[in-house]
């Protein structure tokens, strides 16, 4: 078989998991399209995209940042919705390792601007929270539950 007579390449890979063996996929060129697809797949092997795909990327996208995640932990635990000035007030100790005894006006001020611009936006956006008149309620859902309690082995070590 002539590869160049099929406009195609080649390309080498090894399987991770089994150090020795070598995989080879010939590529075709999809004259109709432009498109590059390997000869060997058929539709069937192709996985599907659930719909809920983007929703749960944006959930990982808002979770991917510990303050954000500290904030979802302790909405969790309070079991009830909970005003902003406390979640500011618990993220500043919770960042700056202190306890919030012992917190200066201006950590606890950092605080609460960072969770009114950034942090509460991001997850209201992707569904995870609520807030308004300064209170702030966990969206129940279980994918952000499962995300949360995953989370939870490594942040609340």
């Amino acid at each position: 078989m002539s590869l160049q007579s099929e406009s195609a390449w080649t390309r080498t890979t090894t399987d991770a998991v089994h150090t020795a063996s070598v995989l080879t996929i010939v590529m075709s060129q999809d004259h109709n399209r432009g498109a590059v697809s390997p000869t060997h797949v058929s539709e069937s092997d192709v996985l599907p995209v659930a719909s809920e795909s983007e929703s749960l990327d944006s959930v990982f996208r808002a979770l991917s940042d510990h303050r954000r995640r500290c904030v979802c932990h302790y909405l969790v635990r309070a079991d009830e919705p909970m005003a902003v000035t406390e979640l500011a007030e618990l993220l500043a100790a919770s960042t700056t390792e202190k306890t919030p005894a012992v917190l200066t006006p201006e950590e606890v001020e950092k605080s609460h601007a960072e969770l009114l611009r950034i942090h509460l936006p991001k997850l209201t956006e992707a569904g995870i929270v609520e807030h308004d008149d300064g209170v702030v309620r966990l969206v129940e859902s279980p994918s952000v539950v499962d995300c949360l309690e995953a989370a939870a082995d490594v942040d609340l070590k």
